[in-house]
C-alpha cells in the first residue's frame, strides 16, 4: 500500500507535496539495490520514506562510503543531473527502502515551487555542510576521533550501516575500527 504523504511534517512542504504528489513515483526496493551507479548520468532524485542510503565511488579497487542518508532525507547526484554529466558515485540503498522519485524532467517543474525547492535546497545544503565536517575531520582527526564524533553526533549511522562501510566512511579498515570500538566501550 503506498503512503499518500512524505514523512515531513511542515505543513508548508504537506501542502506542496500535494500539488506535485503526481509527480514523485513510489517504489520499495531491497537491500544492496543500486539506484544510481558512478558514470551513469543521473536522471532521478530520491525521497527516502522507510530506510537508509549510502553514496560511494571506487577507488583503487575499494569501495568508498562517503555519505549516509536516512528516513526524510532527499539524495541525487546533483552535478550529473543539472548538467548531464557522468555521476562520479553510486547511490545504493543499505536496507530495503520505499522511496520517491521524482525525474530530472519533473524537477524543474518542483523547482518553480518555492517552498518545496527551498526544501530541497535546504536538504542539499545541510548534507553539502555535513560533508564538509566529515572532510575537515579527516584533515585535523585521528581515527578514533572521528569515530567519537561519528557516536556523538550521528549514532543512527552507528544503528544502522554495516561496519564496512563505516570503516570505509572513517578512512580505515575493519581491523583498525574493531580496535577502536573495543577500545572505546
Amino acid at each position: 500500500m503506498k503512503p499518500e504523504e512524505p514523512l515531513i511534517a511542515q505543513p508548508a512542504i504537506i501542502s506542496a507535496w500535494k500539488k506535485y504528489r503526481h509527480l514523485w513515483k513510489y517504489t520499495e526496493v531491497p537491500a544492496k539495490y543500486l539506484l544510481l551507479k558512478e558514470g551513469d548520468i543521473s536522471r532521478k532524485a530520491f525521497l527516502i520514506e522507510k530506510g537508509s542510503i549510502r553514496t560511494w565511488f571506487y577507488h583503487d579497487g575499494k569501495e568508498i562510503s562517503f555519505q549516509f542518508f536516512f528516513e526524510g532525507d532527499v539524495v541525487s547526484s546533483p552535478q550529473s543531473m543539472r548538467r548531464h554529466t557522468p555521476s562520479p558515485f553510486s547511490i545504493e540503498t543499505l536496507e530495503p527502502s520505499t522511496i520517491r522519485w521524482l525525474d530530472a524532467r519533473d524537477m524543474e517543474k518542483v523547482r518553480k515551487d518555492p517552498v518545496l525547492y527551498q526544501f530541497i535546497i535546504e536538504q542539499a545544503g545541510d548534507k553539502q555542510a555535513e560533508f564538509m565536517q566529515h572532510f575537515f575531520s579527516y584533515l585535523k582527526d585521528s581515527p578514533t576521533q572521528r569515530y567519537e564524533n561519528l557516536l556523538r553526533q550521528k549514532p543512527e549511522v552507528i544503528r544502522r550501516v554495516p561496519l564496512q562501510h563505516i570503516a570505509s566512511y572513517l578512512g580505515i579498515t575493519q581491523v583498525s575500527l574493531s580496535r577502536i570500538r573495543n577500545k572505546i566501550k
